[in-house]
């Protein structure tokens, strides 16, 4: 039986983990920049949520609106724009932010998040509630 030679000039594969690892490893950095903007966007969003429900639970309880929208504004962060509606026993607070992306691949990015709250008001905050 013929001796094989024990390695061929076509089946050299010195360098090959270099040349996956250098195509894999931008795509691998892109997904983790992704998640983590996706994370900051969640965290964010979150953050909205809850300061709208604050901001809604005062104004339910009775509070001087300024004093709801500054509960909002500090909650939501930096940014937060505060809008209140309602008519009646219902009163809604809507608090919209846009998140901006500073630098990197997606510098000058922008998102426009939004949440929004209603609650009830307090039966003798309720004009003609008798008792």
């Amino acid at each position: 039986m013929p001796r094989r030679p024990r390695s061929s000039p076509l089946r050299d594969d010195r360098g090959s983990a270099t040349a996956e690892t250098a195509i894999v490893l931008p795509v691998v950095v892109m997904m983790v920049l992704v998640l983590l903007l996706v994370g900051l966007g969640l965290g964010a969003q979150v953050r909205l949520e809850s300061a709208a429900r604050g901001a809604v639970r005062e104004l339910a309880r009775g509070e001087d609106p300024a004093a709801a929208i500054a509960t909002a504004e500090r909650i939501g962060g930096p940014g937060a724009v505060v809008s209140i509606s309602g008519e009646g026993a219902w009163v809604r607070v809507e608090v919209r932010r846009t998140l901006r992306a500073g630098s990197g691949p997606l510098a000058g990015a922008a998102w426009e998040i939004s949440a929004d709250a209603e609650a009830r008001r307090e039966p003798q905050l309720i004009e003609g509630a008798g008792p």
